[in-house]
């Protein structure tokens, strides 16, 4: 009994197991553990089917006919402890152990295989609950392989946790035809409350890198920003150093070498009451250069809804910018970038039937360069801009400072540009005086 119980402590606190040979297959039918109000009290139930535990070459094997196995939990500030109608067991816990942040966790429906070889869990439903944050999975399986010792060293630093950091699949193959895990994650980022769902199809960290197929994600970020996106296929670069759970180490090393096959997305703001659409071909990431290419795009407000047709973008990309903060993103461009645009138009009615396409863009250390092919009052025309452009972080705008024109016929008029693009660009997040172009984000 007390070695079957030993694998909750060491699967939840990722114990080192590389030399006590240890292992254990343990069917669960359900765990649920929460904290008692002041640390000290019952804590939950152990309901299992069968365990089968080598420890050391002492085998035990226990069906649990009749639930005469069946357990309480009780817990102390340094000791845990299992109640069972045959005898009470407990074990000793340390100040860093997983219990001290842990307030609820759940099982139901689970399988845990665990040696010195792997980890091995799956189940058809799983809760984590700590103060900062929760994680909800269904119908899932999650394997973690322990990879060969490299001579000299030491095996006590051979932790599972380490080793799924380093070899770990996760998917739905909880059921012969399950074709996804569901998970829901609920915390706090950068002070934002974040609520992400997903249907994970598949992740794979290896040693260098990870992969990740989504079948669809929702964001929503202080109940005011939301994020759909479906078909998420990423490849990245993971730091092969790591052995916790360092997100900004994770991050840092996946948006510095990274690939992103096509993703459909829609992003809403209810702050400003805006909306994109977004048919994303690809996203690559590498030798500090950012890479898009959009099939199409939109973005609406109350008043209207701007289409954009066959994006492609290269800009600079430093290692430490985040790619989900958009200044960041805005600022590395800003000093070097390339853009190409088949077309821009808008659903609002254009009397003068006017339309901007073809609009290639180049900016290096702030200068701004556009040529586009224009069309007004049913004369087409190639026309060039040049200019400066900056950036507001705090105000959250983008702006272009139109200094030179190149018209048709060798006409020069920087106002007749701007009456044109007030024609045409027609958005409450764009706004034009004089000869500054104003965005707001």
């Amino acid at each position: 009994m007390k070695f079957f119980i030993f694998i909750l402590i060491a699967l939840s606190s990722f114990s080192t197991i590389a030399d006590s040979k240890l292992s254990i297959d343990l069917a669960i039918d359900k765990l649920f553990f929460q904290r008692p109000p002041k640390g000290v009290g019952k804590a939950g139930t152990l309901i299992f089917t069968h365990a089968n535990v080598d420890n050391n070459g002492i085998l035990l094997n226990i069906n649990n006919v009749n639930n005469y196995f069946d357990s309480q939990i009780f817990l102390r500030p340094t000791f845990l402890g299992f109640n069972t109608q045959f005898g009470n067991y407990g074990f000793a816990l340390d100040d860093k152990s997983f219990f001290n942040s842990l307030n609820q966790t759940e099982l139901q429906n689970s399988k845990i295989i665990l040696d010195d070889n792997q980890l091995n869990l799956s189940g058809e439903y799983f809760t984590y609950i700590s103060p900062e944050s929760s994680i909800k999975l269904k119908t899932f399986r999650l394997y973690c392989q322990s990879p060969l010792p490299d001579p000299g060293s030491d095996p006590t630093t051979n932790s599972m946790m380490t080793n799924c950091f380093n070899f770990l699949t996760f998917n739905g193959n909880f059921a012969p035809n399950n074709q996804s895990a569901s998970l829901l994650y609920e915390g706090v980022n950068n002070g934002d409350k974040m609520l992400i769902k997903a249907q994970v199809k598949s992740l794979d960290i290896r040693k260098t890198e990870m992969n990740l197929n989504v079948i669809s994600a929702n964001t929503i970020s202080n109940d005011t920003y939301f994020i759909n996106a479906s078909s998420l296929d990423l490849n990245c670069a993971k730091d092969e150093d790591l052995k916790s759970l360092d997100i900004p180490k994770i991050k840092k090393a996946c948006l510095n070498r990274l690939n992103i096959a096509p993703l459909k997305v829609n992003m809403i703001d209810k702050v400003s009451n805006s909306a994109f659409n977004l048919d994303i071909k690809n996203i690559a990431i590498k030798d500090k250069i950012a890479y898009l290419a959009i099939n199409n795009g939109s973005l609406s407000d109350k008043s209207s809804t701007t289409y954009i047709d066959n994006i492609l973008l290269n800009c600079k990309k430093e290692l430490d910018t985040d790619l989900l903060v958009l200044t960041q993103v805005l600022r590395d461009c800003i000093s070097y970038s390339r853009l190409s645009i088949s077309e821009v138009k808008s659903t609002k009615p254009d009397k003068k039937d006017s339309s901007i396409k073809n609009i290639i863009l180049s900016s290096t250390n702030n200068a701004l360069m556009i040529r586009a092919q224009v069309k007004f009052l049913g004369i087409k025309a190639v026309v060039g801009i040049s200019g400066s452009i900056s950036l507001d972080e705090a105000k959250k705008q983008l702006a272009i400072k139109v200094t030179d024109t190149k018209l048709p016929l060798g006409i020069n008029s920087v106002k007749l540009v701007m009456y044109f693009l007030k024609k045409v660009l027609i958005s409450k997040s764009i706004f034009i005086h004089n000869n500054i172009i104003t965005i707001q984000f």
